[in-house]
């Protein structure tokens, strides 16, 4: 639940363990007009918070979100009895609210809401809803911030559609774009670069427009990406999935897989629920890639957090695996839907995989990390590279810095390396608590 406080009333937490971009620091800290204040200092004003040894981190950003417990970005709010939509503007508005509330109790700060492949009519009905959303004063509505869409399934490779529905995926032209109408709402796109030049112009005309591109259900060549990394496209989409193309062959200097682990400027999300990618590949691509160019993404569908275990949408049938652990297509057990992870269990899986040995894929072995070295690298990976993706990281998001913006997420770790228990204890937005547990 949310915690009410005083207008501007500072807050002083004590006895913290603060994970900043460079180590953990055990040290008091104060939030004073939504922004960190690290001195020493206190004003003898503030509500005084004892930590009591919680870990502080940047609040969490996900990127890559489309549903949450039957309200679907592209569709609007399910009912599972007619097994139907309603896209009307009050299931919107009351789904955004509802979705702000609820990610804000996983540790979320900061998400854009993601459409798959549609009609164009459709996706100008929900960015419409989205763009008047945004353009209303919502201040009342305690949560994570909503900044915008990713418009993930119009423009892939319909060869590579996944789980998508090909019939819905548009021909890479600005015009297609622009015909959805979306008023600046859309912020984030999946542009692919398999199509030559066409793909490239796509991507400078929405680079043009400070749209963030991203590539994924893709088959282009590395060759292709490294041209499109030129025209402006910055990072891939839910990386090895979606499904991702490679090719161990000398040509055309390999495929997607290859050209995101060369290039150093790409950022590359990954769906951190052990399934999407087994957790030896993960450590073997932080490993080859680096720590600050991956993403940690829900890619989370309205079907999580319900009990709705059989659905179709955009013509797809989905359902839950029997261990409610993820979300296939009926008839193709390994080929997965979305996901149904949260971020605060993205935050645990990561650092239990860091926090192990583990046998490798690509590489023989992986030797068990620190656990705070461990929690700085997982904060980057939810946080702090999703805000220097998105430029927030030049509005003081994303890091846990002296002046920084008070975007934070509190936590409570408990266990031992590789079997660590973490729950959100508070979630802290604009300086003010959002969420609260018990």
């Amino acid at each position: 639940m949310a915690k009410e406080n005083p207008k501007n009333k500072p807050i002083r937490f004590e006895n913290a363990f603060l994970v900043t971009p460079e180590a953990v620091l055990r040290s008091d800290m104060t939030i004073r007009d939504g922004r960190i204040d690290l001195s020493a200092s206190k004003g003898g004003d503030e509500e005084v918070i004892n930590m009591e040894g919680k870990y502080v981190v940047p609040g969490f950003i996900d990127i890559h979100f489309h549903g949450y417990n039957l309200f679907e970005f592209t569709a609007g709010l399910y009912d599972a009895k007619s097994e139907s939509f309603d896209n009307s503007w009050p299931a919107y508005e009351n789904g955004f609210d509802r979705l702000r509330e609820t990610l804000a109790g996983f540790g979320v700060t900061d998400f854009y809401v993601g459409t798959w492949a549609s009609e164009i009519e459709n996706l100008k009905t929900c960015y419409g809803h989205l763009h008047k959303y945004l353009s209303e004063n919502k201040e009342g509505v305690k949560g994570a911030r909503l900044l915008g869409g990713l418009l993930e399934g119009s423009f892939i490779n319909p060869q590579m559609a996944g789980a998508q529905n090909p019939d819905f995926v548009l021909e890479q032209r600005r015009e297609n774009f622009d015909a959805i109408e979306d008023k600046g709402a859309i912020k984030l796109v999946n542009a692919v670069a398999d199509f030559g030049r066409g793909s490239c112009e796509l991507i400078e005309y929405l680079t043009s427009k400070g749209i963030v591109v991203g590539a994924g259900h893709t088959n282009a060549t590395c060759e292709q990406l490294e041209a499109a990394v030129k025209a402006g496209l910055k990072y891939f989409i839910h990386f090895t999935n979606g499904p991702t193309g490679g090719s161990y062959k000398s040509f055309n200097g390999g495929g997607a897989i290859e050209a995101v682990l060369k290039n150093d400027e790409l950022y590359a999300e990954l769906i951190l629920d052990g399934y999407h990618v087994n957790p030896a590949y993960v450590r073997d691509i932080l490993n080859r890639k680096g720590v600050d160019r991956i993403l940690a993404v829900t890619d989370s569908l309205f079907v999580t957090g319900s009990a709705l275990k059989n659905f179709v949408v955009s013509g797809i049938p989905g359902r839950v695996s029997d261990d409610g652990e993820y979300i296939c297509v009926v008839g193709k057990p390994k080929t997965l839907c979305s996901s149904n992870l949260t971020m605060n269990r993205a935050f645990r899986n990561l650092l239990n995989w860091l926090t192990s040995e583990m046998e490798g894929i690509w590489n023989r072995n992986h030797s068990a990390m620190d656990f705070e070295r461990a929690l700085v690298d997982v904060s980057k990976i939810c946080s702090t590279n999703s805000a220097a993706l998105t430029a927030l990281a030049g509005q003081g998001f994303g890091s846990i810095a002296d002046g920084a913006q008070a975007n934070l997420c509190v936590l409570d770790i408990k266990g031992s390396a590789g079997n660590y228990r973490v729950d959100v204890d508070k979630t802290i937005v604009s300086g003010n608590i959002v969420y609260s547990r018990g």
